[in-house]
């Protein structure tokens, strides 16, 4: 089982993974709007965090969810050198996230599913963080080589995800996605 490396957290914030992925871009045509509340799920040192800082902007709210205090005292830096205020990060468990049911209008979840040791529980956890009426957003590595990413071998295919996804969530389509990723969009 593949599990980023936090020494390696200078990969997450390069240039190159901004060309290829634009999170912008992403989170935008995924429907992320102003005054939304937003759980940035396995969000690292907020590459796409600080996306969804900007898209919701003061009215909205970004819970940054990671496993890895390292990697949210790294989040923490940027969050003051921009005095950014809708960001609190939230150190949690893979399968026990410390937020309320119901709490998002939008889960993002990028280049995670890979790592969950227990892909069924992380997924049954996403959709409990969800509104009724809210949206998963998932993406992941295609199972093809690619210039970065995880071992091959540790990757999800686009099918299996898709049908694991399903087992879930009532709605499953094809969503936005960096150039080497899949994408998909779930809803209760």
């Amino acid at each position: 089982m593949h599990k980023f490396d936090p020494t390696r957290a200078h990969d997450l914030d390069n240039p190159q993974r901004r060309e290829h992925e634009q999170p912008d871009k992403i989170l935008s045509a995924a429907g992320i709007k102003q005054g939304m509340v937003v759980a940035d799920v396995g969000c690292g040192t907020g590459f796409y965090t600080m996306s969804a800082s900007a898209l919701t902007g003061k009215d909205g709210l970004v819970y940054a969810v990671d496993i890895s205090k390292d990697m949210l005292d790294m989040l923490k830096k940027k969050i003051e050198s921009h005095s950014i205020r809708n960001v609190y990060p939230v150190v949690s468990e893979e399968t026990g996230i410390p937020l309320g049911d119901g709490i998002a209008d939008m889960v993002i979840n990028v280049n995670m599913l890979h790592e969950a040791y227990d892909r069924e529980t992380f997924l049954q956890e996403l959709r409990r963080l969800m509104k009724p009426d809210g949206r998963l957003v998932l993406i992941d590595h295609r199972r093809e080589p690619t210039p970065s990413g995880p071992p091959l071998e540790d990757r999800v295919s686009y099918e299996d995800a898709f049908s694991l996804l399903k087992r879930y969530f009532d709605v499953v389509v094809k969503g936005p996605s960096g150039e080497y990723q899949y994408g998909f969009i779930a809803m209760k």
